[in-house]
């Protein structure tokens, strides 16, 4: 944390009564105390969080969230999903971790690469992990991480398509959330031999990553 902090400040957007009423205020209850708690874990001053209800989330929670830099995270949600309701406050503490995560590493790290990428929402989804108790829906593999990892080195320092690897595209073969679930092993298996956690190596460089993968295959994990 900088010499002179800056106070962290959680926004509840819903000004049109988007929210149900029943809703509104555990929500912010929720929310403001995970996201104080989780940013003071990190480090983090100077924060903006934003939540706001909105049709374009992640079908399965109803919810999404993102990290456009080191000061700002932003939470989308889909109150009338029933899979909000269901669940919502396992995710929103959960989706405000990895979101806080990625605020964290943007104030050392770029996201320039493909092997950016996947440090960067590895790390992310291991914070994830510890928040909510369990490896995130989108971190599970759905295809041959060994083959999906042979096709990313190709493409490890030159131009990539974040969206078709990290949401799937079906014209390039690639399975929806592979980068997710690549990150998330890329990463585990560089902690394996390295020690720590993801907010110990939330400013490590991508580089150090690289020979993870290979690594931890010599050595059995």
């Amino acid at each position: 944390m900088r010499p002179n902090p800056r106070p962290n400040l959680f926004h509840l957007l819903n000004a049109g009564g988007q929210l149900p009423p029943d809703l509104a205020p555990q929500i912010e209850e929720v929310g403001r105390t995970a996201f104080l708690r989780l940013a003071d874990r990190l480090g983090l001053d100077g924060m903006d969080a934003a939540l706001y209800v909105s049709p374009w989330t992640i079908p399965e929670t109803g919810l999404v969230g993102n990290a456009p830099d080191g000061f700002s995270v932003h939470v989308s949600i889909t109150p009338d999903n029933p899979h909000f309701r269901a669940g919502w406050r396992r995710e929103l503490p959960a989706t405000l971790a990895h979101e806080l995560h990625h605020a964290r590493r943007w104030r050392h790290a770029d996201l320039g690469t493909l092997l950016d990428a996947l440090v960067f929402e590895g790390l992310a989804l291991h914070f994830e992990a510890g928040e909510r108790g369990e490896v995130p829906l989108y971190a599970r593999p759905t295809s041959d991480l060994d083959e999906l990892w042979k096709r990313a080195q190709a493409q490890l320092d030159g131009p990539y398509d974040y969206h078709a690897w990290f949401m799937g595209s079906a014209a390039q073969d690639l399975p929806r959330w592979g980068g997710y679930a690549l990150g998330f092993e890329l990463v585990r298996r560089f902690l394996n031999g390295a020690g720590g956690d993801a907010e110990t190596h939330a400013a490590t460089p991508s580089e150090d990553l690289r020979d993870a993968w290979g690594q931890a295959v010599t050595a059995g994990a």
